[in-house]
């Protein structure tokens, strides 16, 4: 996430958050201190996204190998969302990014874009705000035990966030579902595996599956 993201409150509990042991939390790199120039602006970019990349493909390694087997995940871009076209631009260039060097260097067996429609369809209905997506993990709408054994979760239900929900809840909380999701045989019916470990970065995740737990249909998208 962004160095200085949300007010001195919200900080103070991104900093409570690093402490839980399923949490990981990295600030991106701030270019703009960097740089003023336009095409140095851009440059750099796509060198802060080439980072960011490296980051989070670490991550993954420090709990896996490169030769296990992957399932990545992506939440697809909200083209309603009021970000800015400039913003969903950048967004769309880090992801590329992100994508390719993941296809490179963990050589997943399927790389999914899952539309943000269907993730909150999961959840309950396809319309729903970050709210009410909120409300429904505060509820566990799909009783899922290993959500209720998370530190992180058990911490949220011991908060009073208010109306907003502060950065980077939201975004757990739709890597979550969209985790959730993509894990459950009957929303993937070509999916079937017993153990999975989540790393979510803002909207973007990686499952982890053993390969001696996979067991694979004839159905399996190719």
């Amino acid at each position: 996430m962004k160095p200085g993201t949300g007010t001195k409150k919200e900080q103070q509990l991104q900093e409570e958050m690093t402490l839980l042991k399923d949490v990981t939390l990295i600030s991106q790199p701030d270019f703009k201190k960097e740089e003023s120039e336009y095409s140095s602006v851009e440059l750099a970019k796509i060198k802060r996204y080439d980072r960011m990349a490296d980051d989070i493909i670490n991550l993954v390694l420090q709990e896996s190998f490169r030769d296990d087997s992957f399932i990545i995940s992506f939440e697809g871009t909200s083209y309603g969302s009021k970000m800015g076209t400039n913003n969903v631009i950048d967004m769309a260039a880090g992801a590329a990014v992100l994508k390719l060097k993941l296809l490179k260097t963990l050589q997943p067996e399927n790389l999914m874009t899952v539309a943000p429609t269907s993730i909150k369809k999961f959840a309950g209905k396809g319309n729903m705000n970050k709210g009410q997506l909120f409300e429904a993990f505060l509820n566990n709408v799909n009783g899922d035990k290993n959500l209720e054994k998370s530190p992180l979760y058990q911490w949220i239900l011991t908060q009073d966030f208010g109306k907003k929900i502060p950065k980077p809840l939201d975004d757990l909380v739709d890597a979550y579902f969209l985790a959730a999701m993509t894990s459950t045989p009957v929303s993937w019916p070509y999916l079937s595996f017993k153990t999975w470990r989540l790393y979510a970065t803002a909207s973007c995740l990686f499952q982890k599956k053993q390969k001696n737990n996979l067991e694979r249909l004839e159905t399996y998208l190719k």
